[in-house]
């Protein structure tokens, strides 16, 4: 994430927790739910935000590892004392040095990774899909665009057919479904383009 990102995150956490922590995200969570292993247990939340999901997830009774670049973010969404999270500050960069191999069933990057460039969205996800069991899945979301973007100081890289077929033709996974979608939120009129992948 670049730096103007992450200070953007740090400088703006209440404000964006009070923006996200309430929005409705259930017909997004069902096909990921629908996807995961029979047996699944642990869900790793890349880019945790305000912790909406994370504390969904925790709810349903999956042990989940919550990671976000910021700390006040972490700080915020980790008081809600939700069962079975473990709340970390970690940035993009700091997952490869995790000991995760193999560990969890489901990934959730939730506009998250639309803030990693283009060229190096297939090294990271590629890194994701190692920490996955055999047939995890992983969900992630972007922008619905063609390009990559700054936007009051944060870094975008927008997301179509195009670019994920470019992206999806160097990956370790199967791709299980792409489809698009407008904004949960209510003052919102974006689209965005949604993917679950199985790990392969």
């Amino acid at each position: 994430m670049k730096n103007t990102t992450l200070s953007f995150y740090e400088n703006h956490a209440l404000q964006f927790y009070h923006d996200t922590i309430n929005v409705d995200m259930t017909d997004i969570y069902q096909p990921f739910l629908h996807n995961l292993p029979k047996d699944a247990l642990h869900i790793l939340n890349v880019g945790c935000g305000s912790g909406r999901d994370s504390r969904y997830f925790g709810d349903l009774g999956y042990y989940v590892t919550a990671i976000d670049g910021s700390q006040n973010l972490i700080d915020l969404a980790k008081n809600a004392n939700t069962p079975h999270i473990d709340w970390l500050c970690l940035n993009f960069g700091e997952i490869y040095q995790q000991d995760w191999q193999d560990k969890f069933s489901g990934i959730w990057a939730c506009a998250s990774l639309l803030h990693i460039p283009f060229d190096h969205l297939v090294n990271l996800i590629n890194t994701l899909l190692n920490l996955l069991i055999e047939n995890g899945i992983i969900y992630l979301s972007f922008k619905y665009g063609d390009q990559d973007r700054l936007k009051d100081g944060r870094y975008f890289c927008d997301m179509n057919d195009k670019r994920w077929s470019d992206i999806n033709n160097h990956l370790n996974a199967q791709t299980i479904k792409t489809w698009i979608t407008r904004d949960n939120r209510k003052d919102r009129s974006e689209q965005w383009f949604n993917a679950i992948l199985k790990k392969v």
